[in-house]
């Protein structure tokens, strides 16, 4: 794992320091049939398609809170403080103030502490991410290989969610390193979109991760991107599939 700030690469945090991610299968969520959704995420799983959509959706909630127990009582110094079914997860939108959706926090109710939390899903893996304190957190997963990536004639996805700067950046490289790069870049953006309560469509619009005109959280004092990349080590000892990459942005102290 290999965390940068604008000065370049600095060494990973500690699990005790923050920020802590974890990564598993959804499939692992059948293993925990006691641990249930909340109102809203019942309402909300509702709106999906009966099926894989609807189930993926479960698994992944239900997940949440499995891999932020685990990493809780690996990260806080009284052993078994992470209580899965103790876990309270809320939402807040910044533009319309609505509990329904937004920027997720959880909740340690009989602590009374709380944990910038984010959280992303993509073929078949749920990703979770946790800090401590009000920062601002994002994250997010991708599959190079997703057919979206690759380059071809008339690419409109490049030029839609690429900047100038970063097309003239992905133009120079081989197709395998541009189809990577694509989505590494990718997860940024929707990692720093999260990160900024904004979504991706945003006032700023996509947010741009590479070149003079990134993102302002990229260009914040004490900002910390952790890439994350096949084979990385989480926060419990598992490893991300060689499938997959990933992002997260921390913005320590900052409140959304």
């Amino acid at each position: 794992m290999r965390m940068t700030t604008e000065d370049g690469p600095q060494p990973t945090t500690s699990l005790h320091a923050g920020p802590w991610w974890a990564a598993a299968p959804l499939a692992d969520a059948a293993a925990h049939p006691g641990i249930g959704l909340n109102p809203l995420e019942r309402a909300r799983a509702g709106g999906y398609m009966p099926g894989r959509p609807r189930e993926d959706f479960t698994a992944g909630r239900i997940l949440v809170r499995v891999l932020a127990a685990e990493l809780l009582n690996r990260a806080l110094p009284r052993p078994g403080s992470g209580n899965a079914q103790d876990l309270e997860i809320t939402q807040n939108c910044p533009s319309c103030a609505s509990s329904a959706h937004g920027t997720p926090r959880l909740h340690l109710p009989q602590r009374e502490e709380s944990f910038a939390l984010s959280y992303a899903r993509s073929a078949g893996w749920l990703l979770v991410g946790l800090a401590p304190g009000p920062g601002r957190l994002g994250l997010d997963l991708a599959e190079p290989a997703d057919a979206a990536f690759a380059t071809g004639e008339g690419d409109l996805l490049e030029d839609y969610a690429y900047a100038p700067a970063e097309r003239e950046l992905l133009s120079a490289m081989s197709p395998a390193a541009r189809q990577q790069t694509r989505a590494r870049w990718w997860a940024l953006k929707e990692a720093v979109a999260k990160a900024s309560g904004e979504g991706l469509a945003g006032e700023g619009g996509i947010p741009v991760v590479a070149g003079d005109q990134r993102h302002g959280l990229l260009r914040t004092p004490g900002t910390r991107v952790i890439e994350l990349s096949p084979g990385n080590p989480d926060g419990l000892g598992h490893v991300l599939p060689g499938n997959l990459c990933g992002a997260m942005i921390w913005v320590p102290g900052s409140s959304n």
